[in-house]
């Protein structure tokens, strides 16, 4: 940890020097910015607009010196990185991406490095190191901070009251028991991309929270763009496979969202599914699809492998119990690159304000957005404790910082990373493998079946190999695992 201080530190210094030398970071743009036109813009999540321009007025009242007036807008942060990086002449001074993001709007030059030290200060002294590793890209070949966090958000389970128990809740095993006497099926997902399956992919063993899986670990964007170590071919992952196969292919188990949409399935009078895994931003869908009283909201459940699932491997056991595991993120704030110089130095000061935990704090008792910062969770517990918040509100929150022990923040510091997890066709061969279905391929790859064990290892190696290379390999090794 004091190691990665003293390397932000640096990279601050750094930055500074760089602002100094060229009266304004450009970001990289070739000094392309628009006019000072007196106003600094904001983009923020649709549910969370009103609160911040009340806090932006707030702070504007309080600061008569601060010199603009802000205007605050929701958006789809979903869709934002997409929207800024087709024309970022268009976007808000100050926007919130998801972290994954900040590599590839770094790279195509929509973003400024972060240069005030007081910002980064508290950067450093609020976050968890977790998150610090993966808020900072490249400039020039140097590593500067892009992203400031202000919310977090992981994985969890919905789930109908009325027809699961609190116990049955608990487990893959007890969902389906739900479901068996409910007549339907167990859980579902709200989509099949690489986000929504890492459920499975990222699972840990409960005893010891081990996992063999590794996405890009050491990357480094300096070093020739490393993309650093990657692993989906251990035992584990393979008995997770079978696993999940044989939970699909039950009649009570696991199904893909309807084309109605998983609400739909969820929905209390339509019984089509007892359960989802979905995030905070799922809550209004979720509770208008079951109600206050119905909605149970708690940790992913626990599975235990079979015999099955790990006949023919070592290192993995019947009986050993699993947790799904969740990408554990940050929303963060970062800067248009193509914001007036003029304007660098004050949204650089809104965002500290922006970001300091009373905000966060105040974010979380209004738009129930989930505060980034470390050690929050005991002002979650107090807001219940106090009545400020409903019970399903403080699960909402308390299940979200319970899961991210379980899980890691998305890896993917450069955009080039963040393409090949997810649209290099791996998401696709994973759910193929789920279905026992040919794989989709990319090149002269042959499709291949997902049944067996050398057709499972097959499908990994192609995921990894997706991973870390963009494309899909002429050819398979002739023993397996290998890395990819």
């Amino acid at each position: 940890m004091k190691k990665l201080i003293a390397v932000l530190l640096i990279i601050a210094m750094s930055a500074s020097m760089l602002v100094g030398c060229s009266g304004g970071s450009d970001g990289g743009n070739g000094g392309k910015q628009a006019k000072d036109d007196g106003v600094i813009r904001v983009w923020v999540g649709e549910e969370s607009a009103e609160y911040y321009q009340k806090v932006c007025d707030e702070y504007i009242a309080a600061h008569s010196d601060f010199g603009y007036k802000i205007e605050v807008k929701g958006m789809d942060t979903g869709s934002v990185a997409g929207t800024i990086t087709n024309d970022p002449t268009a976007a808000a001074d100050i926007y919130t991406v998801a972290h994954d993001n900040i590599g590839k709007l770094a790279s195509t030059q929509c973003a400024k490095p972060i240069t005030d030290e007081a910002l980064i200060a508290q950067v450093l002294a609020d976050n968890p190191e977790s998150y610090q590793k993966v808020i900072y890209s490249t400039l020039n070949d140097k590593q500067y901070l892009y992203g400031v966090p202000y919310i977090s958000q992981a994985l969890f389970l919905y789930y109908n009251k009325a027809l699961v128990t609190e116990e049955q809740a608990k487990s893959f095993e007890g969902l389906q028991e739900a479901a068996k006497a409910a007549g339907t099926k167990a859980i579902t997902v709200t989509g099949d991309d690489g986000y929504n399956m890492c459920f499975a992919l990222l699972a840990r063993k409960v005893s010891d929270k081990s996992t063999t899986v590794k996405i890009f670990e050491g990357a480094d964007p300096v070093a020739g763009g490393a993309k650093g170590e990657s692993n989906c071919q251990g035992d584990d992952t393979v008995a997770i496979i079978r696993w999940l196969q044989a939970y699909a292919a039950d009649p009570n188990g696991f199904k893909w969202a309807s084309s109605d949409g998983w609400d739909a399935d969820l929905d209390k009078d339509n019984k089509g599914v007892l359960a989802v895994i979905g995030g905070a931003w799922h809550y209004n869908t979720a509770m208008s699809a079951l109600g206050e009283t119905n909605l149970g909201i708690t940790m992913i459940p626990t599975f235990t492998l079979t015999a099955e699932a790990v006949d023919g491997l070592s290192g993995v056991a019947a009986g050993d119990v699993y947790r799904g595991g969740t990408f554990a993120d940050c929303k963060c704030f970062m800067i248009n690159a193509y914001s007036a110089a003029a304007k660098y130095a004050k949204e650089q000061e809104l965002i500290l304000y922006l970001s300091s935990k009373e905000v966060q704090n105040g974010s979380y008792l209004e738009c129930m957005n989930v505060p980034a910062y470390l050690g929050a969770e005991s002002f979650i517990k107090q807001c219940f404790d106090e009545g400020k918040v409903t019970e399903s509100q403080y699960n909402l929150a308390a299940m979200q910082v319970s899961m991210s022990e379980w899980g890691i923040p998305q890896p993917f510091i450069t955009g080039t990373l963040n393409t090949y997890y997810y649209s290099k066709n791996g998401p696709a061969v994973f759910r193929a493998m789920i279905d026992k279905t040919a794989y989709p391929t990319t090149g002269d790859q042959i499709l291949s079946e997902t049944e067996s064990l050398e057709g499972i290892r097959r499908g990994l190696y192609l995921v990894e190999y997706l991973w870390m290379h963009g494309v899909a390999p002429k050819e398979f090794p002739a023993s397996l695992p290998e890395k990819a």
